[in-house]
């Protein structure tokens, strides 16, 4: 009996080892070949630049190589031109492909002649391909900048203030070198071409861009100053008056925000003024990024050499240096031009480019006009970037890794042995370890870098000489790990920070004084008095558009910064008023419109109101219906997606357009959830399987909420405050009954919606004030729901997770039919008209005007070249919105986002609906209550306060 159950089992276990061997052959010979794969397989395998040039080193070319129309092989339809032969539009996809001929092995430069396709973009972006591979992983998104010149003078207001001429592209054909974006590539790239045939392809990324010529040219050969003078020994050295170029006064500039300014408060200025802004100088923290160049021309009188002083202000690197490229008609003098340093220093200085020890570079310069450029360049910062960054994301990982072992808190009383749980984390730590240590040594002898940086540094080098003595308590070091591993990622950004200002540009006669603009004494003291009188006196904060009064005239009050103020002046000024023929006066106020109301002095518009406003001054008879107007329903269909005025309604009426919205997407980090094999997430199920996936890892989601700790939060609207009005639309429900007089939150699809909600932070904890950005950007929230315009702070302050994430529209649920149904709600703010305004039509032109997608466009841009890329305005206007610069597909993830927003609508009492809301939430999170009990409970307080309030107001 015995025996023959053991031929049994065996029996049994040779059939399933059999069944296992035919699945296993049946895998394989369904599996697709080894063999077949494509180029863009291929792609995924190229190198980086550095291991390019070492391993396919060329000596440098001597010659050129062009390759013009005649070289054309296929791709885009050509277009016919006079100066190229043809041109050939690169849109987002589309290819061009040329063949030519290399005469002998060399290193090329390649520059790119092209020309705008539109006058809107700051940067096309396209893909190069040689003889059909990659040449190494930047070839993939190469960057050509657009060029920018000042359109008309500079403008002056009523009051006497002076803005920045208007910005337009420069018409005609640019050539640019090709070279590193981020600049941890110093030099242009070089591209290692053997002798022999060979074809080239660009296929465009993003904004359209008419290409006419390629040029593979010989690299720059630079030479120390010393050998490049010694060729002007018998040269005359200029003895005339020094020539002085205003720096405000380009001759172009290859980024946007690369706009003049205004510093009022310095007499070390050429022009400066106490009472009147004067725009004075350019830069600052608009010209940052490496490749920004900004051009003067000067005019020498006479052949010769000549020394160079720059007039300039940098106080953004505290106790650093910053550094830019010289370059004289297109070429650096010599060497040490391609890296001047500019010191840090709270005050204006004036700086004569000379030698360590004082001596005076001088520049031969033939009579005529010459273009003279500075280029933003890390310099020896490159160098010290590139192993910092190879050290911060070696450091990141393994963060992750011991997070989703330990989590975040580690128990101080258990051992997760994280040592023997992580391959590899001993050598980690040694490795990474030697390589600060590497760092730190050359920052203290050759390497200029911020000493806070090296403090920073051997912080983290006892922290993980710590964990490597200890390996057994090494997790009680983590949260000391992640705030120095923070430091440095933060650093990673400061250290990139090239801003520099500049006033002025003498070139001057060797061994002479410089007439600089620095005052004496007595003169800062006289600046100074005449500034303080003048506080007392000039009116800064209301300002007229026209000094004529016979037009028709209309008063606007905003609560902004003093530079949004400005430039909406400056295009009233410009546009509307000219065009128009209405004055506007425009008040900068910190006073609410009520309080206007009440005190008598209330403006006949109101810009950026927030979005409870309209409806609850509507009802007190405050505000305008701007239905009444016959080409309302155009205005709307004009300039904005379908429901945007949702919110402005009441009774039939519409009392405000909106001019900001808001709306979510979905941010994810590709780095993470390909790690873990989590798809990106289109439903909610979807969500919650990758909610579950990441929790098992000791990491976590997030989804947006906004605790209401002020009134001013209330009134953000309840569509913006969390994801639930978004649930509940997609479940099918409202937020309110038809008639708009109580809550939709007791029925059904309101309590299906509000349930799930809540158990994202009852079943699954999520922190409702978790630090999205921070968290985000670390890898412990790899994936999460936030505003839209969070996409500008991780593209500007993370550049240690730059292209590691990516942004998708938001889940939702499929309908019967399997569509997914992914509505959003939205936020944002809108602009009224008062009742007691006296010229209603003078008004709605304003309005009109305020909305268009030129104005939206050019304020949002004039805004950004003040306050850098984080200060674009999330205007309603999205054609407005899609001219900006995005990059193609998180625009196109933007565009179709909004199209599936519905705004929730405002009735009175409303602002009780978004405390209800936020008291049953935590009702339930606190475990007070059942969901369904909770915002049952609420919806009958918000109903009271709805009927009182229409009671109220009826």
């Amino acid at each position: 009996m015995k025996k023959s159950k053991k031929i049994v089992a065996i029996l049994v276990a040779l059939a399933i080892v059999l069944s296992v061997v035919v699945i296993g052959v049946q895998t394989i010979l369904s599996s697709p070949k080894k063999s077949e794969f494509s180029y863009a397989a291929l792609d995924t395998m190229s190198e980086d630049y550095a291991e390019y040039v070492a391993k396919k080193h060329l000596s440098d070319a001597t010659d050129e190589v062009v390759v013009s129309a005649e070289n054309f092989v296929t791709g885009v339809t050509p277009e016919d031109s006079d100066t190229y032969g043809s041109l050939y539009q690169l849109s987002d996809g589309e290819s061009a492909a040329f063949r030519f001929s290399v005469p002998k092995d060399g290193a090329y430069q390649l520059a790119v002649t092209f020309s705008d396709a539109d006058d809107s973009s700051e940067k096309y972006h396209f893909s190069l391909r040689i003889d059909g591979k990659l040449p190494f992983e930047s070839c993939e998104k190469l960057t050509l900048h657009a060029v920018w010149v000042d359109q008309g003078g500079v403008r002056t207001l009523t009051n006497g203030d002076q803005v920045s001429a208007l910005q337009k592209h420069q018409s005609g054909f640019h050539t640019q070198t090709i070279s590193d974006a981020e600049g941890i590539t110093v030099k242009p790239y070089r591209f290692m071409l053997p002798k022999g045939e060979h074809t080239v392809t660009l296929t465009g990324k993003g904004r359209a861009f008419l290409l006419a010529e390629l040029r593979f040219t010989a690299p720059e050969k630079l030479t120390k100053y010393q050998k490049t003078i010694s060729a002007y020994d018998n040269a005359p050295k200029y003895e005339g008056k020094q020539i002085s170029v205003q720096a405000e006064k380009p001759l172009y500039k290859t980024a946007y925000s690369l706009s003049a300014k205004s510093d009022q408060g310095s007499a070390d200025l050429s022009p400066c003024d106490p009472v009147k802004a004067k725009i004075n100088y350019i830069g600052g923290q608009s010209w940052t990024n490496c490749g920004e160049k900004v051009a003067w021309e000067m005019d020498v009188p006479e052949d010769g050499l000549y020394t160079l002083g720059i007039s300039f202000k940098q106080n953004f690197v505290t106790n650093g240096e910053v550094y830019r490229w010289l370059r004289i008609d297109g070429k650096t003098p010599f060497s040490e031009a391609s890296a001047i340093a500019f010191p840090y220093a709270t005050k204006w200085q004036f700086m004569r480019f000379s030698d360590s020890d004082n001596n005076d570079y001088l520049f031969y310069l033939e009579k005529g006009k010459h273009e003279l450029s500075l280029e933003v360049t890390l310099s020896d910062i490159a160098e010290v970037f590139k192993r910092l960054d190879s050290i911060v994301e070696p450091l990141g990982d393994l963060y992750l890794d011991m997070v989703m072992i330990t989590g975040e808190t580690p128990d101080a009383n258990r051992d997760y042995e994280l040592h023997k749980q992580i391959p590899g984390f001993e050598a980690v730590l040694t490795k990474q370890k030697q390589n600060i240590d590497g760092l730190v040594a050359d920052m203290e002898s050759d390497l200029k870098a911020n000493g806070e940086l090296s403090g920073a540094l051997k912080n983290m080098s006892r922290i993980l000489g710590e964990m490597s003595a200890n390996l057994y308590e090494a997790h009680l070091q983590i949260p000391s790990y992640y705030s120095a591993q923070q430091t440095l990622s933060s650093w990673l950004y400061d250290i990139k920070n090239m801003s520099l200002s500049i006033d002025q540009i003498v070139l001057a006669a060797p061994e002479k004084r410089m007439d600089t603009p620095q005052a004496d004494f007595l003169q800062k003291i006289k600046f100074g008095l005449m500034r303080y009188a003048s506080s007392y006196t000039k009116n800064a904060v209301s300002v007229k558009s026209s000094e004529d009064d016979e037009l028709p005239s209309i008063k606007i009050w905003v609560n902004w910064g003093r530079d949004q103020v400005k430039i909406l002046n400056t295009l009233i000024q410009d546009s509307f008023t000219p065009e128009e023929k209405v004055n506007v006066l425009v008040e900068q106020v910190n006073a609410t419109l009520v309080q206007g109301v009440i005190s008598g002095n209330s403006p006949d518009l109101y810009l950026h109101m927030a979005r409870t406003e309209p409806v609850n001054l509507a009802m007190r008879g405050v505000l305008y219906d701007l239905k009444k107007f016959p080409d309302y329903r155009e205005v709307l269909k004009q300039n904005f997606k379908e429901n945007a005025e949702t919110p402005y309604l009441y009774r039939g009426g519409c009392y405000a357009l909106p001019d900001t919205q808001q709306f979510f997407v979905m941010f994810y980090r590709k780095d993470i959830l390909d790690k873990l094999g989590i798809e990106v997430p289109a439903t909610w199920d979807d969500f919650l399987s990758a909610t579950g996936i990441l929790q098992r890892n000791k990491m976590n989601v997030y989804l947006p909420y906004t605790k209401l700790g002020a009134a001013t939060t209330v009134n953000i609207g309840v569509g913006g405050l969390s994801i639930f009005p978004t649930m509940l639309l997609q479940n099918g429900g409202s937020m309110y009954n038809e008639a708009q007089n109580a809550t939709a939150l007791a029925n059904k699809p309101s309590i299906n919606a509000f349930k799930f909600w809540t158990e994202f932070y009852t079943r699954y904890s999520l922190d409702p004030d978790a630090n999205f950005y921070q968290k985000f950007r670390v890898g412990t929230i790899p994936l999460g729901i936030a505003n839209y315009t969070q996409y500008l702070q991780f593209s500007v302050a993370a550049p240690e997770i730059a292209d590691k994430w990516a942004i998708s529209e938001i889940p939702g649920n499929l309908d019967a039919n399997g569509v997914l149904q992914n509505i959003c709600s939205g936020s944002g703010t809108g602009c009224s008209i008062m009742n007691s305004c006296r010229d209603k039509d003078s008004a709605w032109k304003f309005i009109k005007w305020w909305i268009s997608e030129e104005t939206q466009y050019r304020y949002s841009t004039e805004l950004e070249a003040i306050l850098g890329y984080t200060g674009r305005v999330s205007s309603a206007n999205a054609k407005a919105v899609s001219r900006l610069s995005w990059d193609e597909e998180s625009l196109k993830v933007i565009m179709n986002q909004w199209d599936k927003v519905k705004e929730v609508a405002e009735v009175p009492g409303s602002y009780y609906v978004s405390r209800s809301i936020d008291q049953a939430f935590w009702s339930t999170k606190n475990g007070k209550k059942s969901a369904k009990e909770s915002i049952m409970d609420w919806s009958v307080v918000s109903d009271k306060e709805i009927a009182r309030k229409i009671k109220e107001y009826s």
